[in-house]
């Protein structure tokens, strides 16, 4: 069954993945506003909804895009991860460069404003759950 919210466009870049001090040379495969398929020459020794730090080299030039990752899926020198957190501008420079690339701009469109109302909906309930706590 497809978990996927968010469209992958075929995206080649070099990375790199850290773990528990392991660093591992990677190369991106796939990329969505939420996830990504990377592989390496070696076993990527990761267990599954384990964090790491994944670093794209989006553009030469260009400081590498930090994001906090998840793995969902880990097969030998093949993983799946789910985006959790974005260093700096990281999520704006990912949604910059799909939008370079993909075949489906309206979709990408889509994709982003409801991340957007994700975002603004969470605002809304942790600023709300402090005034709740307080009138019990």
């Amino acid at each position: 069954m497809n978990q996927r919210r968010f469209h992958r466009v075929k995206h080649t870049a070099p990375g790199e993945l850290k773990h528990h001090g392991m660093k591992y040379r990677c190369r991106i495969e796939n990329i969505s506003l939420r996830g990504a398929l990377i592989s390496a020459d070696e076993c990527l020794m990761v267990p599954l909804n384990e964090s790491c730090t994944l670093s794209i080299d989006a553009s030469p030039g260009q400081a590498p895009m930090v994001i906090t990752v998840s793995a969902v899926h880990c097969f030998f020198s093949m993983m799946g991860v789910k985006f959790i957190a974005f260093e700096g501008d990281a999520e704006q420079t990912l949604l910059e460069l799909i939008r370079k690339i993909t075949t489906e701009p309206e979709k990408l469109v889509q994709e982003w404003e409801s991340i957007q109302m994700e975002k603004a909906g969470h605002k809304r309930q942790a600023v709300a759950e402090p005034a709740v706590a307080n009138c019990s």
